[in-house]
């Protein structure tokens, strides 16, 4: 069978999947909020006049962020790349950015913004820093020949910069933009889902408080369709724009921040150096937007709060629904991660089930969370299961990915010196393609975590009405700003602690796999007559 019929057999087998998995649910399972699909096609047929306003909303919302990130990733990334002296400090800067959940920071920007001020922000910050990464990237990865041309010339840093690295780094700048496009129209949905008058988040929150579950599932196509069509629509522009640059261009996501800086004190430095900077940061945008102190709390506000007596009752609420967090986001990540690995073997173990999984994966991928969050309520209800779920799929499909794609990419000489001595493809997979994705499977960890945190305060606030998620906007509506701007500092350091942890041990495993102190490696035993071949892990 020719690749493209394997491919085409796939999808067909995953939409049979689907649909059979809908008519189950809609007939069986979960028959009172699932609706079939004549009833949800009735249902978007009926409503097209109504999608509009929502839709141009939720469009203009995004584009501002998409535009004001963008151009604010572009410009932290050319000075990362300029400045040597700023790249530790600045590259750690977008790392703690993107470790922010937008769940976190979006009460608080409902509170000291007006009007679409929030929705932007929060598009602005969800391309922010995959931006940054694709830019730096791509700007790094030029011709070092061409740079000495340059400075041969007698060109300076600048020089080398217009004339040779921004042109090396347009297409994976593309590749950056094309992701962000979705990402800006998520960020502006959670925005919405904060507060609003119009747009595809308020009318999905009116049609759940409504009970239209026909529209509820209807609105989750209609936010799929505009990601998908975002996601194109900037991937078009890029080829037509740049059609020298090839069809594809790999993104290593998670390579920013690894800036190396020697020493222990050195290192300390700069991460209390980037934490004061962030901390100034806070508390300039307050003094510069005038903002009154009476909701907008700046660093020593917060710290009143947490040692101030007369608070110890709300302290203990936030301990209490921390503690909720963290469980729901520890349960919900290790289901996830435990799914994502075990389906990332079968995959490569099996081409059958690669065909199946890999389409249904890619299109349950393209439908936001911030979409299939309400219908993961409606059906496994407003408790821990529904928490598991959400969570469990903001880790799963990065993880499933990186895990594949490392795996497959294992060295083939090794694969093929196993096979050679009589190791099946369980023992390739043991000894060379599982410890060649361990800085895969890391890496996929540090994107998921903040990720992670994020789900799970989603689901707080719109399936549990425990934890921080749910803390939080009860929090705003009564006006306790302390515990709102407490409760997103001690999410933020829960997910930047998280992300700088898994690096910790990351390193740590590097080093000891590099040195080959601790982890088991691959000894080929020599066949001899009578004895068959083997390889020890």
């Amino acid at each position: 069978m020719s690749a493209a019929r394997e491919r085409l057999a796939g999808w067909a087998t995953a939409a049979l999947l689907v649909g059979a998995g809908w008519t189950l649910m809609a007939a069986w399972i979960a028959p009172s909020v699932t609706p079939t699909v004549p009833e949800v096609a009735r249902r978007l047929w009926a409503d097209l006049d109504f999608y509009g306003p929502h839709i141009l909303t939720t469009v203009q919302e995004a584009a501002w962020g998409w535009l004001w990130g963008n151009l604010a990733a572009i410009i932290i990334g050319s000075l990362i790349v300029l400045s040597r002296a700023l790249a530790p400090f600045l590259e750690r800067l977008a790392v703690a950015v993107y470790a922010v959940p937008l769940l976190a920071i979006g009460p608080i920007l409902q509170i000291v913004t007006t009007g679409a001020t929030t929705k932007i922000v929060l598009a602005a910050l969800a391309v922010f820093f995959t931006t940054t990464v694709t830019w730096v990237l791509g700007l790094r990865s030029a011709d070092r020949a061409m740079l000495d041309v340059v400075h041969a010339a007698g060109g300076g840093a600048l020089s080398g910069f217009a004339k040779v690295r921004a042109r090396a780094a347009l297409p994976l700048l593309f590749a950056g933009l094309q992701i962000a496009a979705p990402a800006a129209v998520l960020g502006a949905i959670i925005g919405e889902y904060l507060g609003g008058t119009r747009g595809l988040g308020v009318a999905m929150i009116q049609s759940q408080s409504s009970f239209a579950v026909d529209r509820t599932w209807a609105l989750a196509i209609v936010i799929s369709a505009l990601v998908g069509l975002a996601y194109g629509v900037t991937g078009l522009i890029g080829r037509l724009l740049l059609p020298w640059a090839g069809k594809e261009s790999p993104i290593p996501i998670m390579q920013l921040g690894s800036h190396r800086i020697s020493g222990m004190w050195l290192r300390l430095g700069v991460g209390l150096g980037t934490a004061l900077a962030i901390i100034a940061l806070w508390w300039a945008l307050l003094d510069v937007f005038a903002l009154h102190p009476y909701f907008a709390y700046r660093p020593a506000d917060v710290w009143q709060f947490l040692i101030d007596p007369g608070r110890a009752a709300e302290r203990a609420d936030l301990w209490d629904a921390s503690l909720q967090t963290l469980l729901h986001t520890g349960v919900g990540f290790s289901v996830g991660l435990v799914a994502s690995v075990a389906m990332a073997v079968a995959v490569v173990l099996s081409p059958v089930i690669d065909r199946v999984v890999t389409p249904v994966s890619i299109a349950l991928r393209s439908i936001p969370i911030i979409a299939m969050t309400p219908l993961i309520v409606l059906v496994f209800g407003r408790n821990l299961g529904a928490v598991v779920v959400i969570v469990g799929l903001v880790t799963f499909f990065p993880t499933l990915v990186a895990m594949t794609t490392a795996m497959r990419n294992a060295p083939a000489a090794a694969c093929e010196l196993v096979a050679v001595y009589g190791g099946s493809a369980l023992r390739q997979l043991r000894t060379v393609r599982l410890p060649s994705a361990v800085p895969a499977l890391f890496a996929s960890i540090r994107i998921a975590i903040p990720g992670a945190v994020g789900g799970a305060l989603l689901a707080e606030w719109l399936a549990t009405g425990q934890g921080l998620g749910s803390l939080m906007l009860r929090a705003t509506a009564s006006s306790r700003f302390g515990v709102v701007w407490t409760a997103a500092v001690v999410v933020v350091a829960a997910s930047v602690a998280g992300y700088l942890l898994v690096g910790a041990i990351e390193s740590r495993v590097d080093r000891r796999m590099t040195h080959g102190s601790t982890l088991p490696t691959a000894r080929v035993r020599v066949p001899t007559p009578g004895r068959s071949a083997s390889l020890l892990g």
